[in-house]
């Protein structure tokens, strides 16, 4: 089947597009859906796990990294859903956490501004000078969440396979073109994908659990998979004993071939003073 991926601001009309090329490939149109089912199988707030991507992370947050490990969960969620190769994402940031998928097909949908305040105008009742003014704003904050999780602009087109300028092209003439493209070999998935495929799903959930396991110390740990092989690096205050059970539950999981852990382990001693 396919894979989209749909990146659209705010009052551009992302939503009703995805959903009609979802109709017409018989997929799985979500966004904010993978939130929710994110915080029900991690068990995590719904309340917490929406902050991801609907406010700017707060100081104490990006020392902590918590946001990350909700990052991790929406991932993993999300690549449980790609599995069945039968989905449009609509949400934010699909560009990067679709990345790994080696088929998936990377739209960005760039409406003109006068179009968005219009839609912004009919949608709500705020004014042509407050509609643009919150759109600003909302493109800002989300180009500014996005440096944080990732080190790259929403807006960057090298991030996706096309861009649809909805300027003198209609809604109409993008779906065709999404759905032509979705439909292409290059975005399908070919045998010799399939390999790259399992190894991004696979990494997905290990990275999940990693970040449960991990909080706040994720970002020193390296994560490789190839052909089901994992290899884990990096650095880790811990016991040996903590890393071996945590390495047992990787090894336990489906599709995992074998664990190659070179993660340098130490305990951190304090000597008191009385």
């Amino acid at each position: 089947m396919a894979i989209v991926s749909l990146t659209a601001g705010i009052h551009s009309g992302g939503e009703a597009l995805a959903e009609e090329i979802a109709r017409a490939l018989g997929a799985r149109c979500v966004s904010r859906e993978v939130l929710l089912e994110a915080a029900r199988t991690f068990n995590v707030p719904e309340s917490k796990i929406s902050q991801v991507f609907e406010s700017t992370p707060t100081f104490w947050e990006r020392m902590t990294e918590s946001r990350r490990t909700f990052l991790a969960y929406i991932q993993a969620t999300l690549a449980e859903w790609s599995r069945e190769d039968k989905l449009i994402y609509h949400g934010n940031a699909g560009q990067q956490l679709l990345r790994g998928v080696p088929h998936v097909l990377r739209v960005r949908v760039d409406v003109p501004m006068a179009q968005r305040v219009r839609n912004a105008v009919a949608e709500t009742a705020l004014s042509n000078e407050q509609a643009q003014r919150m759109i600003e704003q909302y493109d800002d904050d989300r180009s500014k969440r996005l440096r944080y999780f990732f080190n790259t602009d929403w807006k960057d087109i090298s991030l996706y396979d096309v861009v649809v300028n909805i300027e003198r092209l209609t809604m109409q003439d993008a779906t065709e073109l999404i759905l032509d493209l979705a439909n292409r070999p290059q975005f399908r998935l070919t045998p010799e994908k399939e390999g790259p495929f399992r190894d991004y799903l696979l990494k997905s959930k290990i990275y999940a659990l990693l970040a449960g396991a991990l909080v706040g110390r994720l970002s020193l740990i390296n994560l490789g998979v190839s052909e089901g092989a994992v290899t884990l690096g990096g650095t880790l205050t811990s016991h040996e004993s903590t890393l071996d059970h945590l390495v047992e539950q990787i090894q336990s999981l489906p599709g995992v071939a074998r664990v190659d852990n070179q993660i340098v382990v130490g305990v951190v001693y304090h000597e008191w003073n009385v």
